[in-house]
């Protein structure tokens, strides 16, 4: 009988070990998937978000709107005035959008197009 009860619990502490492994694999997967999933959800948001910009980018409405704000942009046949504060920079609006940038030691066309884009900016006179 001794024998029988030492093969038993061999045999029992076997299926343990063969279904403790089993398990936490299976836990381990389940943990994994339920990040992935929390993942894709978030995904999914930001993929919803960036279709209603885009839809609102298709607009003519909103495009005039964005580059009368960003860009300062008018009609034809209408005034634009810019409201100069007393540091020398534009007051409201996206004043970065207009602001000149410096150029760059990228690459060839990124320093060409920082030279286009402090062309307009004179350069501060030492006194």
């Amino acid at each position: 009988m001794t024998w029988r009860l030492l093969i038993l619990g061999v045999v029992m502490a076997a299926l343990a070990v063969t279904l403790a492994q089993s398990l936490r694999v299976y836990f381990a997967q389940a943990q994994e998937t339920a990040m992935l999933r929390e993942q894709i959800a978030q995904r999914q948001q930001e993929i919803s978000t960036l279709e209603d910009q885009l839809a609102r980018w298709k607009d003519p409405a909103f495009v005039k709107a964005e580059a009368r704000s960003r860009l300062g942009w008018v009609m034809p046949g209408e005034t634009g005035y810019r409201v100069i504060g007393a540091d020398g920079k534009p007051i409201g609006g996206d004043s970065t959008a207009l602001a000149p940038n410096k150029p760059s030691s990228g690459m060839w066309w990124q320093q060409m197009w920082g030279s286009v884009a402090v062309a307009d900016a004179p350069a501060e006179e030492e006194e």
